[in-house]
């Protein structure tokens, strides 16, 4: 377990505690669960974004064609142009320097 000193802003500690009273935890215990969360969510991020370089919108193809007596389900259609919009999409850099954040500890 490791000690961090925290500067936090009046406005942002008070409701910190507000909130931390109402779920009956610790300050401590609320701000882990909140660094946690958004941890949490980086690390989902960075995953999406990498797996989305690893599509193959072929393969894709292949499957669908697989059910192709099975229309999709209302909502589940591709969108006009899906292959286009893959090809010209770049991963996005924050992404690249949470991993670089996380990798560095």
């Amino acid at each position: 377990m490791s000690n961090f000193a925290l500067r936090i802003p009046d406005s942002l500690f008070d409701f910190a505690m507000k909130c931390a009273r109402q779920d009956n935890v610790s300050l401590n215990q609320f701000i882990v669960l909140a660094l946690a969360e958004k941890v949490s969510a980086l690390k989902s991020a960075e995953f999406f974004a990498e797996r989305i370089t690893r599509a193959q919108p072929a393969r894709l193809e292949q499957l669908l064609a697989k059910a192709a007596d099975h229309p999709p389900m209302p909502g589940d259609e591709l969108p006009a142009g899906w292959r286009r919009a893959r090809r010209n999409r770049k991963p996005a850099s924050r992404f690249a320097a949470a991993k670089r954040a996380i990798d560095s500890r």
